[in-house]
C-alpha cells in the first residue's frame, strides 16, 4: 500500500503545474506595502475556488491602524481548514513586496511573473510568495489525497510586514485562539529555522555649529559628531556580541548584527554641517527584553560627553523605530521542529537547520513564548533585489516538507 508521505508527494507534483500559474499570478498583482490589494483580492479570490472557508480581515478599526495609509483599503486574508486533532498549527506568509526600484536594473518587468530556466522571476516571488504559495500547494495536496493535518490550520496571508508588522500584529489582536504552533514561511533557504535574533532600530540625531568651509574652526562639525556616536554604538555593540554565542550561528561573524543603513548631515556643500542623523539597528538575543537594549543604547550616547564637552550641553538625541522584534528559540526536540525535520528528511535525504540574523513576524509569535518556526522555499539574498526569482523546484520541495510534516506522515 501507497504511503501517505508517498500519496503526499504524488499529489503535489500533479497539482503543481495549477500552483506555478497562482504563483505567476501573485507576483503579477503589485503589492507594494501599503498598496497590497491587489494581490489580497486575488488570495481571497483563488482560496474561494478552492472550497476553504474564508475571511478578510479589515485593518480599519483597529487601534494598530493610527500610523498606517490607505487604512480603509488594507486588509488581511485568513484561511481555515480543519485537522483530525486538538490544537491549532497556524501558517503565516505577508504578501506584502518593497518597491522594485530602478526597472531598467531588471532584465524584463519587475513584476512579470516569468519562468525561465527553472526560475520565476519577479518582485515578491521570493519574498515572499513563493512560501505563500507552497503552504497553499501543501494544503491543496493534502486534500487532494485524501490525508487531513493534524491540527486544525489557520492560514494569515498578512499585510504591512516590509515595514511596521501591522498584519501579523493584527491577527494577533484578533484572533481569540492562541496556536500551538507557527510555521513562518520566510525564504530561508530550505532551511528549518527554530532561532532568530531579534531588532531594535533606532535614529540618532545631533546637532553642531554651522560656520562657512573657508573657516571651518568657527563652527562646530556635527558630522564629526555623529561619527563619535556611531564609534560608540559599535563598541556598544562589539561587546554585546562577544558575550552571546550560539552553535546555529556560528557561521557567521555575530547573531545579533549591528548596521547603520542611513545617514544624513548637513544641509550646503559650503557650510560645515549643524546637524547630521543615521538611522540602524542592533540585534537582540533571543528572550532579551528590548527595554535593556534601549537603556543600553541611551546610555551609551550619554557617555560621549564624558570625552567632549560639546555633548554636555548639545546631548545625542535616540528615537526608537520601532518598539523592539524580540529574538525567540524554538527547542529543537519541540515536535514542531522534529515534524519539519523528519518530512525534510523524507523527501531530500538529510534535514537543515540554520538561524535567522533578520527580523519577520515570527517575532510576534516566538517572542510570546509559542512553538514558532520558519522554513520557505528562496534565497534571501535575491529579495529585495532586481532580478528577484526562485526555483520552482525549491516551490515544490518546500510544499511536500510542509505538507507531510502537518500531516505527520513521516
Amino acid at each position: 500500500m501507497e504511503s501517505v508521505a508517498s500519496r503526499i508527494e504524488t499529489a503535489v507534483a500533479r497539482l503543481g503545474p495549477e500552483f506555478l500559474e497562482f504563483l505567476a499570478e501573485s507576483v503579477r498583482c503589485q503589492s507594494v506595502t501599503g498598496h497590497e490589494e491587489p494581490v489580497t483580492e486575488f488570495y481571497e479570490r483563488e482560496l474561494r475556488a478552492l472550497g476553504w472557508e474564508v475571511r478578510s480581515l479589515p485593518l480599519a478599526g483597529s487601534a494598530l491602524c493610527a500610523d498606517e495609509p490607505r487604512v480603509g483599503q488594507r486588509a488581511n486574508v485568513v484561511a481555515y481548514r480543519s485537522g483530525a486533532g486538538d490544537g491549532l498549527t497556524v501558517l503565516n506568509g505577508h504578501v506584502d513586496v518593497v518597491p522594485p526600484g530602478d526597472p531598467s536594473e531588471w532584465r524584463e518587468s519587475p513584476f512579470s511573473g516569468h519562468v525561465r530556466d527553472g526560475r520565476l522571476y519577479g518582485r515578491g516571488s521570493v519574498d515572499m510568495k513563493g512560501g505563500i504559495a507552497a503552504a497553499v500547494l501543501a494544503l491543496a495536496a493534502l486534500e487532494d489525497c485524501g490525508a487531513e493535518p493534524l491540527r486544525d490550520i489557520r492560514l494569515e496571508l498578512v499585510i504591512g510586514e516590509e515595514k511596521t508588522g501591522v498584519g501579523t500584529r493584527l491577527m494577533v489582536e484578533a484572533e481569540s485562539e492562541a496556536p500551538s504552533a507557527v510555521i513562518v514561511m520566510e525564504p530561508s533557504g530550505g532551511h528549518i529555522v527554530p532561532l532568530s535574533a531579534g531588532l531594535q532600530f533606532f535614529t540618532v540625531e545631533v546637532s553642531g555649529m554651522a560656520a562657512h568651509t573657508s573657516a571651518p574652526w568657527r563652527g562646530v562639525d556635527a558630522f564629526e559628531k555623529l561619527l563619535a556616536a556611531r564609534d560608540r554604538l559599535r563598541r556598544l555593540a562589539a561587546a554585546r556580541s562577544d558575550s552571546y554565542s550560539h552553535e546555529l550561528f556560528e557561521d557567521v561573524p555575530t547573531g545579533i548584527p549591528f548596521a547603520i543603513g542611513k545617514i544624513a548631515a548637513g544641509d550646503y556643500p559650503a557650510s560645515i554641517p549643524a546637524f547630521a542623523t543615521m538611522s540602524g539597528r542592533m540585534g537582540l538575543r533571543p528572550g532579551e527584553d528590548p527595554e535593556g537594549l534601549r537603556a543600553a543604547i541611551s546610555a551609551a550616547l550619554e557617555s560621549l560627553a564624558e570625552d567632549d564637552d560639546w555633548f554636555r550641553d548639545h546631548p545625542a538625541a535616540v528615537k526608537w523605530g520601532n518598539a523592539g522584534l524580540r529574538g525567540w528559540e524554538t527547542p529543537r526536540e519541540h515536535e514542531l521542529v522534529q515534524s519539519l525535520v523528519r518530512a525534510q528528511e523524507h523527501v531530500v535525504g538529510a534535514a537543515t537547520i540554520a538561524a535567522f540574523t533578520a527580523g519577520s513576524d515570527a517575532a510576534f509569535y516566538g517572542g510570546r513564548g509559542i512553538p514558532t518556526a520558519i522554513f520557505g522555499p528562496g534565497d534571501v539574498a535575491l529579495a529585495h533585489a532586481p532580478d528577484e526569482s526562485i526555483a520552482v523546484a525549491d516551490v515544490f520541495t518546500a510544499a511536500k516538507v510542509l505538507a507531510i510534516a502537518l500531516a505527520g506522515a513521516a
